[in-house]
C-alpha cells in the first residue's frame, strides 16, 4: 500500500513548514457562499496552517502531523493575506447561502494481481479532528459535493464516519471492508483508492446564518495504529511501525514492507 500520509508532512513523513503546500491532501471541491459549483479559489493543494494561526480552541498539532486548510485561507477574519499559513475561510451555518464545505481528498494505492474490489480484509485506522464538522468517505460512487441544504452527495454512499464540534477533540475512526453491520463501512479496490473528508465550516452555528464573516477552518489527520488486521487477524505490536494511516492487506504479495521508521 502506498500514498497514505498524515496531514502536513512531506513524502518522507517529515513535518512541513508553516504555510507550505501539502501535495498529498488536495481540496477537490469547495462549495462556498451558496455557489452551486466548486469554487476554484478554494480548491487545489492544501496549506499547512502556520503555528501563529492555530486557533486557540483547536487540539494541538501532533508530533507527526500538522493542521492543514484549504487554498484561499486568509490570515485575518477581515481578509488579510491568502495562502501564507492563515486559517480563515468563508462559512457560517450548515445550510443556506453563507455556509461552506471543503472536501479534502487523499489518493492511495493498493497493489496486487488483477483488478476490481479487494476481497481480503483491510482495516484503516486514523485519528481525526476538524473545524467544525466532518464526514469521511472511502471510494464513494461519486466524488462528494454538497448542496445548499448541507446534504452531501456522494452517489448514495453513506458516510463511513462523521462528527460535529470536532476541532477541540480527536476521534479514532476505523474504516474496514469486513464485519457485521456498521462495522463494514468501506470498500477498497486494487489500484487507486480515494479517502475523502468533507469539512463543514459552520462557525458553530446550525441552519442558515446571515453572517458573511470568515472563520477558522482546518483538518488534522494522523494514525493511532490500534485496529489493523490481515484477514481479520490482529497484527502484534503494530503501533510501532505502521504507515501514516494504519492499513494492511494480503493478496498476491511477497511480504510486509515498512513505509516509515518507528515513531515511538
Amino acid at each position: 500500500m502506498a500514498g497514505l500520509y498524515y496531514t502536513g508532512v512531506d513524502d518522507s513523513g517529515a513535518l512541513l513548514g508553516n504555510g507550505s503546500t501539502d501535495s498529498h491532501w488536495a481540496v477537490s471541491y469547495a462549495r462556498v457562499n451558496g455557489s452551486g459549483s466548486t469554487s476554484s479559489a478554494y480548491t487545489g493543494a492544501s496549506y499547512v496552517v502556520s503555528s501563529s494561526f492555530i486557533d486557540a480552541g483547536w487540539v494541538p498539532n501532533s508530533t507527526t502531523s500538522r493542521w492543514i486548510t484549504a487554498p484561499g485561507a486568509s490570515t485575518a477574519a477581515t481578509g488579510g493575506t491568502a495562502n501564507t499559513g492563515g486559517d480563515y475561510l468563508p462559512g457560517n451555518g450548515n445550510s443556506g447561502t453563507n455556509s461552506a464545505f471543503y472536501v479534502y481528498r487523499l489518493a492511495f494505492t493498493i497493489g496486487g494481481t488483477g483488478s476490481g474490489t479487494v476481497t481480503n480484509s483491510v482495516s484503516i485506522t486514523l485519528t481525526i479532528a476538524a473545524d467544525d464538522q466532518y464526514s469521511v468517505y472511502v471510494n464513494p460512487a461519486a466524488a462528494p459535493t454538497v448542496n445548499n441544504t448541507g446534504a452531501i452527495n456522494a452517489g448514495g454512499t453513506a458516510a463511513s464516519g462523521s462528527r460535529g464540534g470536532a476541532w477541540n477533540n480527536t476521534t479514532s475512526l476505523t474504516l474496514q471492508n469486513f464485519g457485521a453491520g456498521a462495522a463494514n463501512n468501506a470498500s477498497f479496490v486494487i489500484g487507486t483508492n480515494y479517502l475523502y473528508v468533507v469539512v463543514a465550516n459552520t462557525n458553530s452555528k446550525t441552519g442558515s446564518d446571515p453572517s458573511t464573516a470568515l472563520n477558522p477552518s482546518g483538518l488534522l489527520v494522523y494514525q493511532i495504529g490500534t485496529a489493523t488486521l490481515i484477514d481479520g487477524n490482529p497484527i502484534p505490536e503494530v503501533g510501532t511501525w505502521l504507515p501514516v494511516v494504519a492499513a494492511l492487506f494480503s493478496f498476491g504479495w511477497s511480504g510486509l514492507r515498512r513505509r516509515f521508521a518507528p515513531t515511538g
